[in-house]
């Protein structure tokens, strides 16, 4: 369903080996996921200083974050669709794989920083108030970060590109993010004990291990990893 409607967009859908066409996939989801992400961020950060809560802007900017690692993907899809010149003359595929190094460079800086974040609410504690509205946002940003993940990982596994599959690694990591803080606000308004910078805490380190993953993915293809045997 997702590369279904995915072809409306895309002129020669069906030769995906072309550097065309991956361009033209590449861009589609950069878009698609600038423009998800900033209503993200915009809605939770609203939700998190209405509501005091230090996990939910964290995760506001991490929907930030994730709308720059957007616009280095689309850069990135660009410059690696240039043809072979003099001076390269294999072409500028390997743009897409510092591409996706960024990516995940960019997963591990917010994770340290959730980390830091969270470890200061921890020792000077700060009242959060959670609302309805704060709730709504974490369920609605998870609903559509499963979208993105799908979405990115059909389209990456039909090109063939590390850098939307890492895209939609970092997606499922946003679903656990915010289903986490969902999860410490419902038991802080059960128990009216605050599991706010606790629950950042978990996500923290959680965000970072993943995001170490991506960097390995990334990097193995750029020291010259030994080809499928297919």
């Amino acid at each position: 369903c997702i590369r279904d409607r995915s072809r409306i967009f895309i002129k020669n859908h069906d030769q995906a080996e072309d550097q065309g066409v991956r361009r033209a996939y590449g861009m589609l989801c950069s878009i698609v996921g600038i423009g998800l992400n900033v209503l993200l961020f915009m809605g939770k950060y609203l939700a998190g200083v209405l509501s005091g809560s230090i996990a939910i802007t964290a995760d506001a900017f991490n929907n930030l974050s994730d709308a720059s690692s957007n616009i280095v993907s689309l850069l990135g899809f660009r410059l690696a669709s240039r043809p072979a010149d003099e001076g390269h003359p294999y072409g500028h595929g390997r743009y897409e794989y510092l591409a996706g190094l960024f990516v995940a460079v960019l997963v591990c800086a917010v994770g340290i920083n959730l980390i830091l974040e969270s470890v200061t609410k921890i020792i000077k504690p700060s009242p959060t108030a959670y609302s309805v509205l704060s709730l709504a946002a974490l369920v609605l940003s998870m609903l559509v970060k499963l979208w993105m993940a799908a979405f990115n990982r059909t389209l990456g596994d039909r090109i063939d590109s590390e850098t939307l599959i890492a895209t939609a690694q970092d997606s499922k990591n946003d679903v656990i993010t915010s289903g986490s803080v969902l999860v410490a606000a419902l038991i802080s308004q059960t128990t009216g004990f605050d599991l706010d910078g606790w629950a950042g805490l978990g996500v923290g380190i959680f965000i970072c291990i993943s995001g170490l993953g991506l960097v390995r993915d990334a990097i193995s293809p750029l020291l010259g990893q030994a080809p499928d045997p297919k």
